[in-house]
């Protein structure tokens, strides 16, 4: 005889949803602490401040490049005097930091750069000199061999 179990598998609309409004109510405050920080700072350099976290009795502002934020840093005073001001004065410090690029770096493609065909007989004019039982000879050799295998590709 076969039980069949009913299924137990919820889907994110079954729960009462206590975590999602935990995460929300998060979420509401750090922009309700970026909205202050912005009103302290210039109107040219406020867009460039993008996520604001409070942690214990500091505020961790994020920023998109290091110029803009050594610019926050000269203001430090003034939004932590903002934020006593709104009503937050257990932060007393600020650390601005700066978020990175999204995606991933462009970088450029590395060619190496090889000895000319002149060094390479020179190298392969000295293998032909040295002792066979030579460690570093040997190491030569194999050096030798590979930029000539190399000159001829290119």
């Amino acid at each position: 005889m076969t039980r069949y179990r009913k299924n137990v598998f919820k889907t994110a609309l079954d729960f009462d949803n206590k975590q999602l409004n935990l995460c929300v109510a998060k979420i509401n405050a750090q922009q309700a602490l970026l909205t202050i920080v912005r009103t302290a700072l210039p109107a040219e350099i406020a867009p460039h401040a993008q996520h604001c976290v409070a942690s214990g009795a500091q505020i961790l502002l994020y920023c998109d490049s290091a110029s803009w934020a050594s610019q926050i840093r000269f203001f430090n005073r003034a939004i932590l005097d903002k934020l006593h001001d709104a009503g937050h004065p257990y932060i007393v410090r600020l650390q601005v930091r700066i978020v990175p690029p999204t995606g991933e770096p462009i970088r450029p493609k590395r060619t190496p750069r090889l000895p000319s065909a002149e060094n390479v007989g020179l190298i392969a004019q000295q293998i032909k000199q040295a002792d066979e039982q030579d460690v570093l000879a040997a190491a030569l050799a194999r050096l030798g061999a590979t930029l000539a295998k190399r000159l001829r590709e290119d």
